[in-house]
């Protein structure tokens, strides 16, 4: 049914950060479309995110440009552990040329 093609660094970098963009503008307007414990949540953007101070555009700009970032921090730490870190996998799939 799904072709399975390869996915360098790049590609998979950018879908999971697009990816997570998503999510982020999901839970950015979540805070205004159910406003339930508005302190938390602001609370848990500051913690997630560098020099998050408001929800304004500014907020959610620098925001999404880190967890646009995020996407390619995961994908790469998914290939150091997923083919890197196997015994005898990494040189046999061709992932991890030295």
């Amino acid at each position: 049914m799904f072709k399975k093609g390869s996915c360098n660094f790049w590609k998979c970098g950018s879908a999971v950060g697009l990816f997570l963009v998503a999510l982020f503008v999901v839970c950015f307007a979540w805070y205004f479309i159910h406003p339930v414990e508005q302190t938390l949540h602001m609370q848990m953007f500051k913690l997630s995110y560098f020099g998050f101070e408001e929800m304004n555009a500014s907020g959610f700009v620098l925001g999404a440009i880190q967890t646009y970032i995020w996407g390619y921090v995961a994908v790469g730490l998914w290939h150091l552990v997923g083919c890197c870190m196997k015994s005898g996998k990494g040189s046999d799939s061709g992932c991890c040329k030295n």
